[in-house]
């Protein structure tokens, strides 16, 4: 008696839930010229949006300005509808390009995309191929205090010999909008991050905490120290494991593309008149003889007392 009853609360629960479901569904959100707008429609063209640009809508204000969007689709479809432009031929030619294009896309869809499966064995080996590929360069961090004039320049890497603190003298000379905060530091980058100037003389720094000369460039007059280095080395497989699967997949993709089309050639009985593909240069002109021995070939190609004029040959 017991679990019949359970039974019973369970299907009178499925049957509230499904209730609900159809009267919420068949809820209207809008009205657009006495055309409903429902809460399922509403919900499926929200289930369109990407799923990078779902957070825009998950507000109740960002709710409301894509149902303005869809009201505003609905009137400009009416427009669209009053003005018969489905019966346009410029449309008609359109959307029958358009629905070539999509009938392509799922054919090669269904015969090449279902068989570009990738397995972690794949990709570990495309990986032990090309590790090369993924070696990072040689990166260090560095600090810098930047000024307007040499002679300031000077005058702080004077106190940066006599030990003066780097971060402070940055924070307070630097006129580099960040080192106020940062103290002058600009953390790992590798080589061609910064002006040529800065690089050259940054990357001949050996030890941590080295300082530079005085470093002129484009903005003015550096101070540079060595944070750290970081050694070339190899980015791991987990970094690069997606990027080597969309690869893998494209490079596969257009194999099997090409063998597809192969295919299909071979199979069909295909008629080419290459005559008709010829430039219109080419076709000899109607009246006049194709050989240079005709009349007008001679007159086309006058000949001087001192011999043929002719134009430089290209290489």
């Amino acid at each position: 008696m017991k679990k019949l009853f359970i039974m019973f609360c369970i299907i009178s629960s499925l049957f509230v839930l499904i209730s609900c479901s159809k009267k919420e569904n068949g809820t209207v959100v809008a009205t657009v010229d006495g055309e409903n707008i429902t809460l399922q429609e509403f919900n499926r063209e929200l289930d369109k949006i990407p799923a990078n640009m779902k957070m825009i809508v998950a507000t109740q204000t960002g709710k409301k300005n894509y149902l303005d969007r869809l009201i505003i689709k609905k009137l400009l479809l009416k427009e669209a509808k009053k003005e018969k432009i489905e019966n346009d031929k410029d449309f008609q030619n359109r959307l029958a390009e358009i629905k070539e294009q999509l009938l392509i896309e799922a054919v090669l869809k269904k015969k090449i995309g279902s068989d570009t499966k990738i397995s972690d064995g794949d990709l570990k080996k495309y990986y032990e191929a090309n590790k090369e590929s993924f070696k990072k360069d040689k990166e260090i961090n560095t600090r810098h205090i930047l000024v307007k004039t040499e002679e300031e320049a000077k005058q702080i890497l004077s106190r940066l010999q006599k030990g003066d603190d780097f971060a402070e003298l940055a924070k307070r000379f630097s006129i580099d909008p960040q080192a106020a905060t940062t103290g002058g530091e600009l953390g790992y980058h590798p080589k061609g991050t910064f002006v040529p100037e800065y690089e050259d003389v940054a990357f001949k720094l050996t030890k941590v905490g080295q300082l530079s000369g005085i470093v002129k460039s484009q903005f003015g007059y550096h101070i540079i120290r060595l944070e750290g280095i970081k050694q070339p080395t190899y980015m791991s497989f987990d970094e690069v494991k997606e990027f080597i699967k969309q690869r893998m997949i494209q490079e596969k993709q257009g194999e099997l593309l090409e063998k597809y089309i192969s295919d299909l050639k071979k199979e069909a009985k295909i008629t080419i008149k290459e005559e008709l593909l010829k430039d219109e240069k080419e076709k000899p002109v109607s009246g006049q003889q194709s050989d240079d021995k005709g009349q007008g070939s001679k007159q086309e190609k006058p000949e001087s007392s001192e011999g043929k004029k002719t134009e430089p040959v290209k290489k």
